[in-house]
């Protein structure tokens, strides 16, 4: 298959975490995390690591043999060489088949417009179009968050993520919640002139979330809906959120743009995974290009 086209976003059932490691203390954030959404999805879990050199490997092996995830499943290791690590990993999906790995790592996130542009994160997003879940600077410090929540926006696109949540909520047996971070603002002072906010719907926020779960609710699918309000933005809305409340996944959606002025995951869902105490699953958007 290749790598760069699109991929059905849920798969049928995933066999593989892959965790790509590069020896450093912040890439083994994503090491519990892996493990957590292993066990949820029955799956084994890969230490996978890429150095630049044959001379390298032994060190790199004998790293990632003191990895020991916290888990009941199977866990192998490999070390291959590369000097594209991004390119690796999508080759090491492509062995062990796209449709039933899922990419688990750490991303420090650093730039504030675009969180991971440049990383190796922000590179398997772009490059082969794969849903990434992506543990960033702050992991969540309570282990078993739960639930799966769809951060939404205003944007027509934002309908596209709730079949995609109601497979991953599906795939680790936990329940759907669709939410929205606004703006507070305070009443219209007529019902037809409804204040405008800098982020989040304008008017009833709850009638706003309700509209687009309907025709899933209609279906027989259990989905709650969650109105946030933030004075900040949506990345901070969702960050005081999550602190209390975590999340099993968090799942959000990415432009998937290439070229090289390409911005992947767009300046809100960089934030979000910046700032979010839960894990993210960023997808790429259907309608990206």
């Amino acid at each position: 298959m290749n790598a760069g086209a699109p991929r059905d976003p849920v798969p049928d059932r995933v066999e593989v975490v892959l965790v790509p490691l590069d020896g450093s203390p912040f890439s083994g954030r994503a090491v519990p995390v892996a493990a957590r959404l292993s066990g949820k999805l029955d799956a084994g879990i890969m230490l996978f690591s890429a150095v630049p050199t044959e001379d390298a490997v032994p060190e790199r092996q004998a790293e990632l043999a003191d990895v020991v995830p916290p888990c009941l499943g199977p866990v192998h290791r490999t070390v291959v060489v590369s000097t594209d690590p991004a390119g690796a990993i999508h080759e090491q999906l492509r062995e062990l088949g796209r449709d039933r790995t899922l990419v688990c790592m750490a991303s420090h996130g650093r730039n504030r417009s675009a969180a991971l542009l440049g990383s190796v994160a922000t590179e398997v997003v772009a490059r082969g179009h794969d849903p990434l879940v992506v543990v960033g600077p702050h992991p969540d410090e309570h282990p078993g968050g739960h639930g799966v929540m769809v951060a939404v926006d205003e944007s027509p696109a934002s309908a596209a993520l709730l079949p995609i949540g109601l497979g991953w909520a599906r795939l680790v047996d936990e329940p759907l919640t669709v939410t929205t971070v606004a703006e507070p603002v305070p009443p219209p002072v007529r019902p037809d002139h409804p204040a405008r906010r800098r982020f989040g719907p304008d008017g009833d926020v709850e009638m706003f979330l309700d509209s687009l779960v309907a025709p899933h609710r209609q279906q027989g699918h259990k989905v709650e809906v969650l109105a946030l309000y933030d004075p900040i933005s949506p990345a901070s809305g969702l960050e005081v959120y999550l602190r209390d409340n975590p999340a099993t996944l968090v799942v959000v959606a990415s432009h998937a743009r290439t070229g090289p002025t390409r911005l992947v995951f767009g300046s809100e869902a960089a934030a979000i995974v910046r700032r979010s105490p839960s894990p993210v699953l960023v997808v790429p958007r259907p309608d990206a290009r």
